[in-house]
């Protein structure tokens, strides 16, 4: 019992600490939003979002092709799982996933993103610089799909790789690119504790938008996190990520089953200042909340959240598992 304490005394220092050192990550940075392939960055889980997108160092994770993919190993069962998510100014995307642990030492899994920006008013601009209706609409679409395969390297470490095609349509122009992510989920001396590390986005650009052949900047991001089971029923994520024209990102979340069938969420990302616009809701900037039901074999899981003034994004997962 002491020893817990004392444990426990000493995670939550550790905790205090890091969130302080973290606190500048809450700046705005000046080049935010200027690569292309943005869409790359949406994330497609109604956990991860109700946890801040917190998942680098989560085991056993169905989910784990959006973010590390050598934290699908180990999975219990086979699952087969859907998002739908709604964005702003009515766009909306989702993800179609399988995941597949063939045994003990191999687990892959293929996945399919989408997303679509609704109805664009197209325009055009005048001879002083004004904007001028064309009465007429346009769109913007992405696609990709991928392919996981995470591997048993010893007890203490997984390793796992994704490789993806993603297609970038604005109107009727379009750019595609090749790329791949690299995970390791590192098991600790401490049952308790997961460290996983990843890097996603590697490649190149293999069509352009004009005959110019102008890379527009695919966004590589990179990243470290800690999976903790604080106790049997509550568990805290903490990730730092960085992508190309972002700062330093921290993200945290918790999850606590309150009931064999049912868990709250909740979680915090740091570049709330990128969201910051000066109106009233630029103080829920950041913060997102989420529940989870499980019954039988499907489980349902919701997330909310806020990008301040911009709005609200909503994400519903629903995934049935195949034992």
């Amino acid at each position: 019992m002491k020893k817990f304490n004392f444990w426990k005394k000493n995670y939550f220092l550790s905790l205090a600490f890091s969130i302080l050192f973290l606190m500048p990550l809450l700046a705005q940075h000046q080049d935010a939003g200027t690569t292309g392939f943005s869409t790359l960055k949406i994330i497609y889980s109604a956990r991860a979002n109700g946890m801040g997108q917190a998942m680098l160092g989560r085991a056993k994770n169905f989910d784990g092709m959006q973010f590390n993919p050598a934290s699908i190993i180990r999975v219990p069962n086979q699952g087969v799982f859907t998002t739908f998510a709604d964005h702003f100014v009515g766009s909306g995307g989702g993800s179609v996933s399988y995941v597949v642990p063939k045994n003990i030492y191999t687990s892959y899994g293929f996945y399919l993103n989408y997303w679509n920006s609704g109805s664009i008013d197209r325009t055009d601009v005048g001879t002083n610089g004004e904007f001028i209706e064309l009465n007429d609409t346009f769109n913007a679409q992405d696609i990709l799909a991928g392919f996981t395969l995470a591997k048993f390297v010893s007890p203490a470490l997984d390793a796992g790789g994704s490789i993806k095609f993603v297609l970038d349509q604005i109107d009727d122009k379009s750019a595609s690119a090749v790329l791949i992510d690299i995970g390791i989920l590192h098991h600790t001396a401490n049952e308790r504790i997961k460290v996983g590390l990843s890097a996603k986005n590697l490649g190149f650009q293999i069509s352009h938008y004009s005959d110019k052949k102008y890379d527009e900047g695919i966004p590589f991001t990179y990243g470290a996190g800690f999976g903790i089971d604080v106790g049997k029923n509550t568990l805290l994520n903490i990730d730092i990520t960085k992508a190309n024209g972002e700062n330093f990102i921290g993200k945290f979340g918790v999850e606590q089953q309150i009931h064999p069938s049912l868990v709250l969420r909740g979680g915090f990302k740091t570049n709330a200042g990128d969201y910051y616009l000066g109106g009233n809701m630029e103080w829920t900037s950041g913060i997102s909340l989420g529940v989870g039901w499980i019954w039988k074999k499907i489980a349902l899981d919701y997330a909310v959240a806020s990008y301040g003034d911009l709005g609200l994004t909503n994400q519903v997962s629903i995934r049935y598992n195949i034992e």
